[in-house]
């Protein structure tokens, strides 16, 4: 369920948790890591280590090397499209900032879902790229920030 921020608590569980990224940088760094390493890495107790590389496991960022020999219970990151890598650095970035933001005002998050045509769909989107077209020629300077801007519209499929 989105919170006020318009995110999910799903998502910031699993992304804005610093053991877990420091777990997702173990595995990208050696390709594959147990709840054992990691924890003799990180300096956690092998117990917590295996719970959050399970919960990384349920947001599909990781999975078990399949047939393992022995006890040992290896973990991998999932082969990943474009879309998805996209997706999780957009919500790592938002996590990031959340966490050293200096007040509330600094962002805003609002959904709606709608009824459209697909002819109303694609001028939605056309429209959304023509707004941010008004932005993109501004010159970074001090008085600008970089800032993110994240737009999804997509059919619901039940």
């Amino acid at each position: 369920m989105p919170d006020q921020r318009g995110t999910s608590s799903k998502r910031d569980s699993g992304y804005g948790h610093s053991l877990r990224n420091a777990l997702l940088t173990l595995i990208d760094r050696d390709g594959t890591t147990t709840s054992t390493l990691a924890a003799r890495e990180l300096g956690e107790s092998t117990g917590t280590c295996s719970f959050h590389l399970r919960r990384l496991e349920e947001f599909g960022l990781i999975e078990p090397v399949p047939e393992t020999p022995g006890r040992a219970k290896p973990w991998r990151r999932v082969a990943a499209t474009q879309a998805n890598l996209n997706r999780e650095l957009e919500d790592v970035a938002y996590a990031t900032w959340l966490a050293e933001r200096h007040s509330d005002g600094e962002d805003f998050a609002f959904s709606e879902v709608l009824a459209l045509t697909e002819g109303q769909l694609t001028e939605l989107r056309a429209r959304l790229r023509r707004v941010l077209r008004d932005f993109t020629g501004t010159q970074p300077s001090p008085q600008t920030t970089a800032t993110a801007v994240v737009i999804r519209a997509f059919p619901l499929r039940g």
